[in-house]
């Protein structure tokens, strides 16, 4: 019972994020109506002039939108070539496998095979991985179709089934979508309004992992932008890096802090929030911190984070201020290696790729023995739910499952009640923008939710668009929806008794990284802002391996004791935000190396530990003299305090899973 408490426990906050992520924000009409405008047009044109597969057409619009009009671009010209590079190959493999059966299943094995595993371990992944699915979809095609040069009209109608919603797309975007650094300004606006709200009423802390969730992407973002010169609003990499830096500060704040504290940090973060839009210098980073609380408020309160909470917060000020740094020519940069370190000598790469060929080559073999062409669906179904964890591929599995329900529902609907009246083509692009724009709101939520989004629109599609008249048959959506079950079922069992592998290897290694950030973090050691940017990113993968592994529901019980040795989330967050208070320009220079290193070579061997899958390391017995200095000086007794809370947060992560 206790075990069951504490697994609700842990889903209710998951729930509520995903009903959270509905709700409406700033520029999500605008991206959901240029979804939904791409959809309807390129139905138009699939029918007027009678495109094959405007099913497809209609989904690769959602597919390939995303939130700003570079992003939307990049995937478009990506998406276009790989499609490119698939219809080649098909063309090269029809010549020598149409009539060889024995010749081309091992082909189709081979393509899906490669697919999955450049998927995770080359630089041009995504690419290669579009190809392989569309190289497998269209040798499927064989057995349906009559002559060769049935198959070779299909193949080459593909590459106008993609360029027409590509373009269309593309079109839409550059004339009403924003760009990368208004999406940065709406989302900081966003947050930073939660964040007061939350400071007001107290309740923020819950809300921090999906903060840094959404600032951590911007980041790297921000980076790029100032690599070409590009600037709006003022928006840069220092301005998010601090934002981000205090949201992990806030880890580290006494749950007992007064309600004037609290009142005068929202009314700080009001500032931050109304200097966005503003062209004013309203607080620099020289403002006392005397203004903010009575110093013996801050001592009772434990405000060493509350100190530097502020500073980080007029830090961030300042990089809104600061006038645009003059460009600096291009650094030269060595070459990228095509493969990841581990690309051939991690097994886990070629079992997912090998698993994920089975379950396709099982799905197909399944559809072909029943000579039930209808269930074709099962073989996109096992391309796009196939993930490297279980924990992964079930969420996708419920997202996909859910949304696949739904839109067959509305089309199954649309089928008996709405189509029996439409008389033209405006009528049914109307219907198609109005389910589009529903599908589309669930698919610009948060990444927990948003699949379910496009499987809405997926099933729909499938149901309503099956040729260039009024759809009639129900049993069209009926195979469909039967592919769909079929592949998610396939799927899950080759994942979860072949080679099985837990979301919570994903917690493991995200949890060492961040163990070995902070370590860097604390002990100064390269660049900070790098630092403090890998411990960012490591702790918002933690979070999501984590929420992924409530969906394994105990189906891996012999992985259950590989999480022992694994430190919560939670604690290593919480360490994060100690860390960063030591580590902070108000209080770092007067924090002593000396009294930090048994804790900066503790997060080393911590880090090497929780990789290996091996007890954590004890504490040294003589750290004790880290605290021993004292001194008159605020900020040095600031310094001090903040040392000891990091020392207490590292022993409660050492000793809690031993």
């Amino acid at each position: 019972m206790t075990a069951l408490a504490e697994s609700l426990r842990l889903r209710r906050p998951l729930l509520g994020l995903l009903f959270a992520e509905l709700a409406p924000r700033e520029g999500r009409w605008a991206a959901v109506t240029r979804i939904a405008t791409g959809c309807a047009i390129t139905v138009a044109i699939a029918m007027v002039f009678k495109i094959p597969q405007p099913t497809y057409m209609a989904y690769i619009v959602f597919v390939i939108s995303k939130d700003d009009r570079a992003a939307t671009l990049t995937s478009a010209l990506g998406g276009l070539a790989a499609v490119t590079l698939a219809i080649i190959l098909t063309l090269g493999l029809s010549l020598i496998d149409t009539a060889e059966p024995a010749l081309r299943l091992p082909l189709m094995a081979l393509a899906t095979f490669a697919a999955m595993f450049t998927a995770r371990t080359f630089s041009l992944g995504p690419i290669a991985y579009l190809a392989g699915f569309v190289i497998v979809l269209l040798q499927s095609l064989v057995d349906d179709l009559p002559t060769p040069e049935a198959m070779t009209r299909a193949t080459l109608w593909t590459w106008v089934l993609i360029l027409v919603p590509v373009a269309v797309t593309a079109v839409v975007n550059l004339l009403f979508g924003q760009n990368s650094v208004l999406s940065m300004d709406r989302n900081l606006r966003k947050i930073l309004t939660q964040l007061e709200a939350g400071l007001r009423s107290g309740d923020y802390a819950r809300s921090l992992p999906g903060w840094r969730a959404t600032l951590a992407p911007l980041l790297e973002t921000a980076r790029h932008n100032a690599s070409k010169s590009i600037r709006l609003r003022r928006i840069n990499a220092p301005v998010v890096a601090a934002l981000l830096d205090a949201l992990v500060i806030l880890e580290a704040f006494p749950v007992d802090l007064t309600d004037g504290i609290r009142s005068e940090l929202a009314r700080r973060v009001q500032v931050c929030l109304h200097a966005i839009g503003s062209g004013d210098k309203l607080v620099g980073p020289s403002e006392s911190i005397a203004h903010v609380v009575p110093a013996s408020d801050m001592f009772c309160a434990q405000t060493p984070a509350v100190f530097a909470f502020v500073n980080t917060l007029s830090r961030f000020l300042d990089a809104l201020n600061r006038a645009p740094a003059p460009r600096e020519p291009p650094r030269a940069r060595s070459p990228r290696p095509p493969f990841i370190g581990d690309a051939f000598s991690n097994p886990a790469h070629w079992q997912f790729a090998l698993k994920t060929t089975m379950a396709v080559m099982v799905s197909y073999a399944i559809l072909t023995l029943l000579d039930w062409p209808g269930l074709r669906t099962a073989i996109v179904t096992c391309f796009f739910v196939a993930l490297s964890s279980l924990g992964e591929t079930v969420h996708k599995l419920v997202l996909r499952l859910s949304g696949a329900l739904i839109g067959g529902l509305i089309a199954g609907l649309c089928i008996v009640f709405v189509m029996p009246h439409l008389t033209d083509i405006g009528q049914l692009c109307f219907l198609i923008g109005g389910v589009s724009v529903a599908a589309a709101w669930v698919a610009t939520s948060s990444e927990l939710l948003s699949y379910a989004g496009l499987q809405i629109a997926f099933a729909f599609f499938l149901g309503v668009l099956q040729g260039y008249g009024p759809a009639t048959d129900l049993t069209v959506l009926r195979d469909r929806m039967i592919g769909i079950l079929l592949g998610n079922i396939v799927i899950t069992i080759v994942f979860s008794s072949i080679w099985p592998e837990s979301a919570q290897s994903g917690v493991r290694t995200a949890i060492a990284q961040a163990l070995r950030a902070i370590g860097s973090v604390i002990g100064r050691q390269g660049a900070p802002d790098e630092a403090s940017a890998r411990a960012v990113q490591a702790m918002v993968r933690a979070d999501h391996f984590r929420q992924l592994s409530f969906f394994e529901l105990r189906m891996l019980p012999s992985l259950a004791s590989a999480s022992r040795n694994i430190p919560t989330v939670s604690s290593v967050e919480r360490m994060a935000g100690a860390a960063f208070v030591v580590a902070s320009d108000s209080l770092g220079p007067y924090a002593k190396l000396e009294s930090t290193t048994p804790i900066v070579q503790w997060a080393n061997s911590a880090a090497d530990s929780v990789s290996g899958n091996q007890p954590l390391p004890r504490l040294p017995e003589d750290r004790g003299r880290m605290h021993s200095a004292s001194s008159t000086d605020l900020l040095a007794l600031l310094a001090r305090r903040a040392i000891e809370r990091l020392d207490s947060e590292v022993q409660h992560v050492a000793s809690a899973i031993h």
